[in-house]
């Protein structure tokens, strides 16, 4: 009887176990050697030309775009405030990859009951999205719900995400989360109501006071998430960023104004201004380490935001293709001598590597036996006379001139009484 009782008991044990294994993807075992597919987000709201390029030149790297549909704002008392973005379908469909949608929520503070109108409006708007897509030609793979919601909110939203799920089935729906979410206790039944989540480990919290260090992404506390969000099972992709922002202070270095991408901003004469980029070097060893050791829930790597040549802010395609191959991208700055017009020298920088070239290095210039009639630096530099055959250009702005991989720029010129030849260099940098 004792020895019945135990077997039945091994056995229920065994079926448990062989249950929550089900779940998870399968029993632990070692990690798998198959490289991680890469996605991207297109997360502009107009389809300009760059776009365009950006998808055509990305096509072989990225096995899915993600691309934003709708911004939509709930303010009280007056209709939602949608924001309908209106993408190439033709360009995407020629691209060949999978096609995803996204809609953004702003921050809400209401219901979220399914009898409430916000949450019949959200259900009106996913169907609109999906048929329209299907109108085009293109069968969405997935839908992404990006609700900027609070953690206490975690437990009602996942009422809208229960609703949304059977208004775009059989298309999946994807949340995106943070890692604050992974402590509530409400996250693991949200993400239960969804077919997956996206772990948005960039952008932890805003700089509040200009002395802090602040990044954009946090590589070790991101690994820590990781492995939090592995433990629960359910299938995840990690958002990494490919972007930057600028910040300004006040005279109290308190944050009062911040910015991404689009038109350059005004700002008053005594704020202080700090640019904060995503890391190369940092993110590349991120992606060196999930390729290494995947958790076996991890579905993917998905990239904020698709690179174009508009962008100021955002990673060159070039910096983004060595992060993905988990390389650190190296910067290589060249310096080069013009000569439009006898006795005339422009000097120009130009960045040659894989990552952004900072020029934050004075321009060492010497001569002989020419005499020197004019010079001027241009760009950021100023002309420094350090000899009577040599001169020095040197950055003259707060912040260092930065250069794309693949832009060049001319920083300075000199003009001579007759032909003369020139010798370049940077500074050689401080030894530490």
């Amino acid at each position: 009887m004792k020895m019945r009782t135990l077997c039945c008991v091994l056995t229920t044990v065994l079926v448990m176990v062989a249950s929550l294994a089900v779940l998870v993807g399968g029993f632990p075992g070692p990690p798998s050697k198959t490289a991680l597919p890469h996605s991207v987000y297109i997360w502009q709201r107009e389809w300009g030309d760059g776009v365009r390029e950006g998808v055509k030149r990305a096509q072989s790297t990225f096995s899915e775009w993600v691309v934003l549909m709708a911004e939509v704002e709930f303010r009280s008392g007056t209709a939602p405030q949608v924001a309908r973005v209106s993408p190439d379908y033709d360009c995407l469909r020629r691209s060949g990859r999978p096609v995803g949608l996204a809609v953004r929520v702003a921050s809400y503070s209401g219901s979220f009951a399914a009898h409430r109108p916000e949450s019949r409006f959200l259900v009106r708007l996913v169907h609109e999205l999906l048929d329209d897509a299907r109108r085009h030609g293109i069968e969405p793979s997935v839908l992404h719900l990006d609700f900027d919601a609070a953690t206490r909110q975690l437990a009602e939203y996942r009422l809208w995400v229960t609703a949304l799920r059977e208004a775009a089935r059989p298309v999946p729906v994807v949340l995106t989360t943070l890692p604050t979410w992974l402590d509530s206790p409400a996250f693991a039944g949200l993400i239960q109501a969804a077919d997956g989540y996206v772990l948005q480990v960039h952008s932890w919290e805003p700089p509040r006071e200009l002395g802090r260090d602040f990044q954009l992404c946090d590589t070790e506390r991101a690994r820590v998430a990781i492995g939090r969000a592995a433990s629960l099972g359910r299938p995840f992709w990690v958002a990494l960023p490919t972007y930057g922002y600028r910040a300004w202070f006040d005279p109290h270095g308190r944050l009062v104004k911040l910015a991404g991408e689009g038109p350059e901003l005004r700002a008053s004469p005594d704020l202080a201004m700090r640019e904060v980029r995503a890391d190369p070097a940092d993110i590349a060893g991120l992606v060196r380490w999930l390729q290494s050791h995947p958790p076996r829930p991890l579905r993917g790597i998905i990239w904020y935001r698709l690179p174009q040549s508009e962008d100021r802010l955002n990673w060159h395609w070039r910096t983004l293709q060595a992060v993905i191959q988990g390389r650190t991208p190296e910067a290589k700055t060249e310096l080069h001598l013009r000569h439009p017009t006898e006795g005339l020298v422009e000097i120009t920088a130009a960045a040659a590597g894989e990552a952004d070239s900072l020029l934050e290095r004075p321009v060492l210039l010497s001569w002989a036996p020419a005499r020197l009639l004019a010079a001027d630096g241009l760009a950021g530099f100023a002309a420094l006379r350090t000899g009577p055959h040599a001169l020095s250009l040197s950055p003259a702005l707060p912040q260092p001139v930065r250069l794309s991989p693949g832009q060049s720029l001319t920083v300075g010129w000199l003009r001579f009484d007759q032909p003369t030849e020139v010798t370049i260099r940077e500074e050689d940098p401080p030894l530490l």
